[in-house]
């Protein structure tokens, strides 16, 4: 009888085995290998939170995490934009909560009213035994970031910060963007970095090796930013035969604008009749004409627009002004610097070939690149 008894008051060996396996549940679930793991939490929060502010518009932003709570850093346009960022990252991963997984709390203490660059742009650019660093950086944390990754990609070379804090980065991700654009333009030879807001250009000389290993690291950049060479292998620009012979790196001003003569020479720039619109199809002269624009642009290069004798002179003038404008755009979003570009309209007053015939008239419809020291 007393047996039954002591029986009836110990709990069943199922029971146990429940709560053991609840318990072993909810370590696995704290501490496994997923995403709402205790290990993982904070990267992936840190990752959602860069995200959602990315396409909200606040790029420039820093994101640290700290278990479940996110710090923003950065400099922003106004005040309001510090409350509407706080709210995006707050939101960004859903509810919070120890349980629910998100974000439960973001420190904007970081965040200040100030100089906001638009566009943003950086450059890494090597001079003899020197390394010259310029342009914008999104917080001072990332300018020490900046240099350390500087010093060790350039051990024997004297490093030059002419950086300046700002807003306006397109990523968060921009000083490990930087850092592995100094890494790579150790490799060249000789050369320059640049980060014109999400565009990442490398102008300079090297071995096929390095090009090679340049065009493979570089092939996929993390988004928004996407990458252009104008990069020479051993001298020769094996891309654009057309231009063998000349010196684009050391040349003067006259050297390029025969370079961009002769990818004219035998293309043209078209454009939407009567319109400013490119047309898909001069992609790839555009193309070359931004390597060759990149390589020159210590100099001033003028873009003239030039039309036919067709309709008004002054809807003639605008359209031309216009169209080289459209021109100077594009090979400014390719990393050119704009300070180097002009655009100019001419409309029907320097003709090329006489008015008469329509291949004239063809002929007159042109954009010409002139370079000045």
């Amino acid at each position: 009888m007393s047996e039954d008894r002591e029986d009836r008051a110990r709990p069943p060996m199922a029971l146990w085995a429940g709560i053991a396996g609840a318990g072993l549940a909810a370590l696995a679930g704290m501490f496994g290998v997923h995403d709402a793991s205790v290990w993982r939490l904070p990267a992936v929060l840190q990752e959602r939170a860069e995200t959602e502010l990315q396409a909200a518009g606040y790029s420039s932003l820093e994101v640290r995490m700290s278990g479940q709570a996110a710090a923003l850093s950065g400099l922003v346009d106004d005040q309001s934009t510090i409350a509407a960022a706080r709210q995006v990252a707050l939101a960004s991963a859903g509810a919070g909560g120890p349980w629910a997984g998100g974000v439960t709390r973001v420190d904007v203490s970081g965040l200040q009213v100030g100089q906001v660059d638009r566009p943003f742009n950086w450059s890494a650019r090597r001079e003899a035994e020197r390394l010259v660093l310029d342009g914008a950086v999104p917080s001072e944390a990332s300018r020490a970031r900046i240099m350390r990754a500087a010093a060790a990609a350039f051990p024997n070379d004297e490093v030059v910060d002419g950086m300046h804090v700002a807003g306006g980065a397109p990523s968060p991700r921009f000083a490990r963007v930087a850092r592995d654009v100094l890494q790579a333009l150790a490799r060249l030879n000789s050369g320059e970095a640049r980060v014109a807001d999400a565009q990442i250009v490398f102008i300079g000389d090297g071995s096929q090796e390095a090009v090679d290993a340049l065009n493979r690291d570089f092939a996929n950049p993390p988004a928004p930013f996407r990458t252009r060479m104008a990069v020479t292998i051993d001298g020769l620009d094996v891309a654009h035969p057309e231009l063998q012979g000349l010196n684009l790196q050391q040349g003067d001003a006259e050297t390029c604008e025969a370079a961009f003569g002769r990818l004219m020479e035998r293309n043209v720039i078209n454009f939407a009749p009567g319109s400013a619109a490119i047309d898909p199809s001069s992609r790839q002269l555009l193309d070359a004409l931004a390597s060759v624009a990149l390589r020159c642009d210590r100099f001033t290069i003028e873009v003239a627009g030039h039309t036919d004798n067709q309709g008004g002179r002054e809807l003639n003038m605008a359209l031309s002004r216009e169209r080289a404008s459209a021109v100077a755009t594009y090979l400014a979003s390719q990393g050119v610097a704009r300070s180097r570009l002009a655009a100019a309209g001419y409309g029907p007053d320097r003709p090329r070939a006489s008015n008469q015939s329509a291949e004239g008239q063809a002929a007159n419809r042109r954009i010409e690149f002139n370079v000045t020291g």
